[in-house]
């Protein structure tokens, strides 16, 4: 299997010289994944000055792994406070693209493509949700996936998330935001009001201190005495060439999904495995991932991968991220839990969470998704 192709290689560009000095701004930031790239952008766009803190490769994102399908799966089964997050990903990241671009930033490459799903017995409930939420749905009466059972979700979008991140980071640089890369914080405590990090690039000094660094979110949390309900969910990826064509629509079914690209490559996905939180390649995995790929597009049979990877998830044991200022700690924030729905609920995750950073009433209720919400309303 060949090496993942350029484009999608973890390696954006580093910004903000690393040195063994204290370093000061308004807030701080630790992870650069989407959901801590959106933030930085969303706070400097509301006269914040910020600092945002990369372990880099050796910690790369879900964020860089994942599918890229701005849709949560199987839409229906999630509760109101991620559907809210979800509703207007697209719109907004074609506003985002549009700035990535004038930049000179890489194209994310959203495509409009539309989404199939194997709905099953669950048909009439997808169709009630997308009527409740004026998202276009119907029965798809001619899919790869059968002639009975499978939903069309026309409007639903896929991004290419590699570029998506590169282009964030282009973006940042040209906002003159300030990012250190590769920076891992090993220590934080509260100093007469303000925010002092430890890290292997010097010490940070910060006004506020948001946590957005995924999987590895817990492990920050704990060394503060916070336990949350957070785990590591690994999942595999495959990578296809164009050399058959692409499935028309994202192909979705119980055991994963076909994802096409615009440039005829086709992503198949993915595995799910609570617990680890390691990047190794498995041959179960990939010969798993074959099967999913001959079942869901038969084009693909006998088509050897391009390429395989492997992402963490930040899990949690409930289903709509987490949110907030942290108790008991004034000042330090977090945004984590986002599992498999990172890319699509990320920008509407980062201006609720940046709102709340500066005082302001976010347009969504910030209490579903605060550390002591539980339930969803």
């Amino acid at each position: 299997m060949n090496a993942i192709i350029e484009q999608d290689r973890y390696y954006p560009c580093s910004h903000g010289k690393v040195s063994n000095m204290t370093r000061e701004a308004d807030v701080a930031i630790v992870g650069g994944g989407v959901v801590g790239q959106l933030l930085a952008l969303a706070l400097s766009d509301r006269g914040r000055t910020v600092l945002l803190l990369d372990a880099g490769p050796a910690c790369p994102p879900a964020s860089w792994a994942g599918g890229g399908i701005l849709s949560a799966l199987f839409p229906w089964r999630y509760p109101d406070p991620l559907t809210a997050l979800t509703l207007d990903a697209c719109t907004r990241y074609q506003v985002l693209a549009r700035r990535i671009l004038a930049v000179e930033g890489p194209d994310p490459e959203i495509l409009t493509c539309g989404m199939h799903v194997e709905a099953g017995d669950e048909m009439a409930a997808a169709l009630s949700w997308a009527e409740r939420y004026a998202i276009s749905a119907e029965p798809a009466s001619d899919s790869p996936l059968g002639a009975e059972g499978v939903v069309s979700f026309p409007t639903i979008a896929a991004i290419r998330n590699p570029r998506l991140l590169k282009g964030l980071a282009t973006l940042l640089a040209a906002e003159h935001v300030a990012v250190q890369r590769p920076v891992t914080v090993v220590g934080m405590d509260a100093v007469a009001g303000r925010w002092r990090l430890e890290t292997s690039a010097g010490v940070v000094v910060a006004q506020q201190v948001a946590l957005s660094a995924g999987a590895w979110s817990a492990g920050l949390l704990a060394s503060r005495g916070l336990q949350m309900p957070l785990m590591p969910v690994k999942g595999e990826m495959l990578l296809y060439g164009p050399q058959v064509p692409a499935p028309p629509h994202i192909l979705l079914a119980r055991e994963g999904y076909v994802i096409p690209r615009a440039d005829g490559h086709m992503l198949v996905g993915s595995t799910v495995q609570p617990g680890l939180m390691d990047h190794r390649l498995t041959d179960e995995a990939g010969r798993f991932l074959e099967n999913v790929a001959a079942r869901l597009w038969p084009p693909l049979v006998g088509q050897i991968p391009l390429a395989q990877w492997a992402g963490i998830r930040p899990g949690s044991s409930r289903s709509w991220p987490i949110m907030g200022e942290l108790p008991g700690g004034p000042g330090l924030f977090v945004a984590t839990g986002h599992y498999r729905n990172g890319l699509v609920s990320a920008p509407a995750s980062a201006e609720l969470l940046a709102d709340l950073m500066c005082g302001r009433t976010p347009s969504l209720d910030p209490e579903p998704y605060s550390v002591s919400s539980s339930s969803p309303p």
